[in-house]
């Protein structure tokens, strides 16, 4: 390292001791290190880096064998955290050369993380689009590998890395490394990602309100144990002898729903507004003259009904989450075979590999689950006044054709928020939550899915108008609110799609799109956002 590094690394190393606010004004005139020189940073929880390398000609192959391309040069760092003995946190941070915009965009980790989110194979939401865009940027396996799925058995250090330790630790430490490569802190820090990754992000906002300005939450697993239960749920109803439900039968069972809840807002176009307005009764689909493909056995609409209602305590009565919604039904082929339910009660909360589904008591066994990691783990929390005072800004989205996570507890937990914070008109000026018709989890299915979400399809535009990081920064930056997103529907859902299809406006909650009566049903100018 020569002196110029050293003294230019000692500088920044000051900084970084004194804390980072959004624009650190003697940080800012600091002269960076070059990429090699990162190495011997150190940063909070025992977090060191283990390699620092510049990467030229476009093109990387990760660590799982992919191939990136089109890749603007970049310092890429690889490092550790080890805030304890059992905690193995590995990270990555890629910081452009030439084309950074000044910002600061973490990508979040789905399901149980475990892996790292190099690229979403074209769509959005993955290092390689962020670098492309020109953020910093950055992700981690928050403390365990995806092969091992019972890497929570007999590590409760790990969990907590998992649950929230790890997801701050990287952000520590990649605000540092941005601060010593271009010698001053980001301008702005954001967080952007979806399903665990949305649980990510509220975490951050309750947990460490300094860490970011900015969050996109998509589709959270906010109130994972109850979440959990509700697949178990659903697990336990379809193994009732004769429930189980043939993919077959899907088609059939979701166009009967559309069919009784299309017109409930008014527009005859296939997809369900809000579910929760469909009284949709599966009854009306039981075989009368043997069983096929468009009708249900008494045994299945029965377990089609406890799929639309969801878990309740058989003791006190109480419903534990919501179910699936009307409309979603086409989605719900894997719904009795998800790993997600074992992976969360055998391995983080009874430890035990051969646990068994059938077994779940939803009174003692859902108290057990809460007390033991829903208490660590569970982004239930309104109180958000640390965030609020910082000026963080929060967009909210979940699809209602979700299928892997029950999407109507996210406008339940927005009204608790609201309740919590003086009502939605107060809410709104730092969270807004925007619920997308015809969307399944995350991404795709039959409505416009795609507004610069993770995994998404590239918006046509990245404007506020089109693109829901845009829209946060320019929430953020200038002050101006979302109060209306336009999504796109591309001819499908494949990344190398282009051909638009329709847009559709989405709407600040509790607003919804209403028709104006005239013009393009499949353009979004036909529409405006009215009150329910």
């Amino acid at each position: 390292m020569s002196l110029k590094s050293m003294a230019s690394l000692i500088a920044v190393l000051t900084a970084i001791a004194v804390g980072f606010g959004p624009r650190p004004a003697a940080a800012a005139t600091s002269p960076g290190v070059p990429c090699s020189d990162l190495a011997p940073l150190t940063f909070e929880g025992n977090t060191t880096i283990t390699a620092a390398t510049t990467v030229r000609g476009g093109m990387l192959t990760t660590p799982a064998n992919q191939t990136l391309s089109n890749l603007p040069e970049f310092c890429r760092v690889i490092g550790v955290s080890k805030p304890t003995a059992d905690s193995h946190i590995t990270f990555e941070v890629w910081l452009p050369v030439t084309t950074w915009n000044g910002k600061f965009l973490s990508s979040g980790e789905g399901g149980f993380a475990g892996v790292l989110n190099y690229t979403r194979s074209g769509l959005d939401g993955g290092l390689d689009e962020l670098l492309r865009r020109g953020y910093a940027t950055a992700s981690t396996d928050t403390g365990h590998v995806s092969s091992d799925e019972l890497w929570a058995i007999g590590h409760p250090e790990r969990v907590v890395d998992y649950a929230y330790r790890a997801k701050h630790l990287v952000t520590v430490a990649a605000k540092g490394l941005i601060a010593a490569f271009y010698g001053k802190p980001p301008d702005h820090s954001y967080f952007s990602s979806c399903s665990n990754g949305g649980r990510q992000g509220l975490i951050e906002m309750q947990r460490y309100a300094e860490d970011y300005d900015g969050v996109v939450v998509g589709a959270p697993w906010a109130f994972q144990s109850h979440s959990a239960a509700g697949m178990v749920w659903t697990a336990q109803a379809l193994a009732v002898p004769g429930a189980s439900i043939p993919a077959t039968k899907l088609p059939a069972i979701q166009a009967a729903a559309i069919a009784a809840c299309d017109r409930i807002d008014g527009l005859a176009d296939g997809l369900i507004e809000d579910p929760r307005k469909c009284n949709f009764d599966p009854s009306v689909l039981l075989c009368t003259t043997g069983d096929n493909n468009t009708c249900l056995t008494k045994a299945q609409v029965d377990a089609v009904k406890k799929l639309y209602t969801g878990p309740s305590n058989p003791r006190t009565g109480e419903k534990l989450f919501p179910g699936w919604t009307p409309g979603s039904e086409g989605g719900w082929a894997n719904l009795g075979t998800s790993r997600l339910p074992q992976a969360y009660f055998g391995s983080l909360v009874f430890e035990n590999q051969k646990w068994d589904f059938k077994s779940f008591d939803f009174d003692k066994d859902m108290a057990a689950a809460d007390a033991k990691i829903g208490a660590m783990a569970n982004a239930i929390s309104t109180d958000f006044s640390a965030a609020k005072a910082r000026g963080v800004k929060v967009i909210m989205y979940h699809g209602w054709n979700d299928a892997v996570l029950q999407p109507e507890y996210t406008p339940q937990y927005y009204e608790q928020v609201a309740a919590a914070n003086g009502g939605v008109d107060t809410t709104k000026d730092f969270m807004r939550l925007f619920m997308v018709p015809g969307m399944q989890h995350c991404y795709a299915g039959p409505g416009a899915t795609s507004f610069g979400g993770v995994g998404q399809q590239i918006p046509p535009v990245r404007d506020a108008a089109h693109d829901v990081q845009t829209a946060l920064e320019a929430w953020v930056e200038q002050g101006v609110a979302p109060n209306q997103i336009v999504a796109t529907k591309y001819a499908n859902d494949a990344a190398a799609t282009t051909a638009i299809r329709s847009t559709r406006l989405l709407c600040p909650y509790p607003q919804v799109p209403k028709y104006k009566g005239s013009g393009d049903r499949a353009d979004a100018a036909s529409f405006q956002c009215v009150a329910p």
